[in-house]
């Protein structure tokens, strides 16, 4: 198989998304890492003009059957390294902490605080490098900005990271605002930084689905985790992918 530039990694109802009209190749592989094995991976090739690019369900196929807490990332960020993969992009739901934001808002994330705490956030690989800079690389993050009919309803919005796979509670949720999140979620730790160590470049596309804990502030509570977030963020990454390619060809 010849090397495969960007690996998409689908976060919420991913699993449950007809992937017909993005014209998979081929049939679905999975791939056997020295981490475990990766989800099964499909090559999309929505348009002849661009390559194919891989995609995953992160939590599972047909059904959310593994929760962020429990997922092997490094096995999926592994598997992206022994494609060839040198970008990733991923979708994730978000809880919003900022009140500016509303179900539905898309956002990309700058930068990221990790509240984990039993997660495996390396290889432990003697040749790699430990992650440092930026969470999530501007050139990625950038793609999908361009994708976006709208920018981000806050500027430089910050993603915290909680351990799930429990809600947060709204004395948590205050913590992290204070601290300067804007939404929260349970998967990009340790995702990026994993990405980082195995020199790819990483971006999210967060797609809000609910209002944190405490911070629906009189507004109806709205929760929105069905087929409509996959369906608005694939095309979305698709576009960033295509992009990034025609902006920093493979040699």
């Amino acid at each position: 198989m010849e090397s495969i530039s960007t690996l998409i990694i689908g976060g919420t109802a991913a699993y449950r998304l007809d992937l017909a009209p993005w014209r998979p190749v081929g049939a679905p592989f999975i791939l056997r890492t020295p981490y475990g094995d990766s989800p099964p991976i499909t090559l999309l090739q929505p348009e002849d003009a661009h390559p194919p690019v891989a995609f995953c369900s992160r939590h599972g196929h047909g059904a959310l059957k593994r929760s962020a807490a429990f997922l092997n990332h490094r096995a999926i960020i592994w598997g992206a390294k022994m494609l060839g993969a040198e970008s990733i992009f991923s979708w994730n739901g978000v809880g919003a902490i900022d009140e500016r934001l509303q179900v539905g808002d898309l956002v990309v994330p700058v930068d990221l605080i990790d509240f984990t705490r039993t997660r495996v956030t390396t290889f432990g690989h003697p040749d790699l490098r430990p992650a440092s800079g930026p969470a999530f690389h501007p050139d990625a993050r950038s793609a999908i900005l361009a994708s976006l009919s709208n920018p981000n309803p806050v500027s430089n919005p910050i993603y915290v990271c909680t351990e799930g796979p429990r809600l947060e509670t709204e004395a948590e949720i205050a913590l992290y605002h204070q601290a300067g999140a804007h939404i929260v979620g349970m998967t990009l730790s340790p995702e990026a930084f994993l990405a980082q160590e195995a020199g790819i470049r990483y971006a999210s596309l967060g797609y809000v689905t609910n209002y944190a804990t405490g911070r629906a502030l009189g507004r109806p509570p709205r929760r929105e985790f069905g087929p409509v977030v996959a369906r608005t963020c694939l095309p979305i990454l698709l576009r960033a992918a295509a992009t990034l390619v025609s902006a920093m060809p493979l040699p």
